[in-house]
């Protein structure tokens, strides 16, 4: 995720717990608006290559995406950004998720469990 850009909000269902910029690869801006460590990706704090990491294990990994679950994202190669702006990060095992500036979504909207 060299270069990479990227402003969202993190979300634990619908109240947001924290923003994140990353511009040009750098990490510019990490706030938590939380207490509860179990309701955002990182805590408060954390170093810029332990956000890259997380962020790519909220990636589904190459050896395991193939052209159909490409095509379900509107993807036409393996991209880990657009994966992750695809996915919104969401992981079935809790209930966090990123939302990307501009978007006007939901919870209820990227949920993979109901």
């Amino acid at each position: 995720m060299e270069g990479l850009n990227l402003c969202c909000d993190i979300y634990h269902r619908d109240v947001k717990t924290a923003r994140l910029e990353i511009v040009d690869g750098k990490l510019k801006k990490y706030e938590v608006y939380t207490d509860n460590r179990m309701k955002t990706l990182f805590p408060e704090g954390t170093t810029e290559t332990n956000i890259k990491a997380i962020l790519q294990g909220r990636v589904i990994c190459p050896q395991r995406c193939d052209e159909g679950m490409l095509a379900s994202m509107g993807l036409k190669e393996y991209n880990a950004y657009d994966i992750l702006r695809a996915t919104h990060a969401v992981n079935d095992d809790d209930f966090i998720w990123m939302k990307f500036d501009g978007e006007d979504i939901s919870w209820k909207d990227v949920r993979v469990r109901v």
